[in-house]
């Protein structure tokens, strides 16, 4: 009974995690930050963002 309080608990810890990083990559994106991973910076683009700037490129 031990191991499944201890996966579930395993299982919630990593929900609390991934939700806690979905969190920070939205707000990275709302302020118009970078995000930095392994020294790199990357920006988020919502899917009506990309699909203007695929407009405006086609348009030119």
């Amino acid at each position: 009974m031990d191991g499944i309080f201890e996966s579930q608990a395993f299982c919630n810890g990593v929900a609390v995690g991934i939700n806690l990083y979905q969190q920070k990559v939205i707000m990275a994106h709302e302020n118009n930050e970078a995000i930095k991973i392994n020294g790199e910076l990357y920006y988020i683009q919502s899917g009506k963002e990309r699909l203007q700037e695929m407009i405006d490129k086609m348009c030119k």
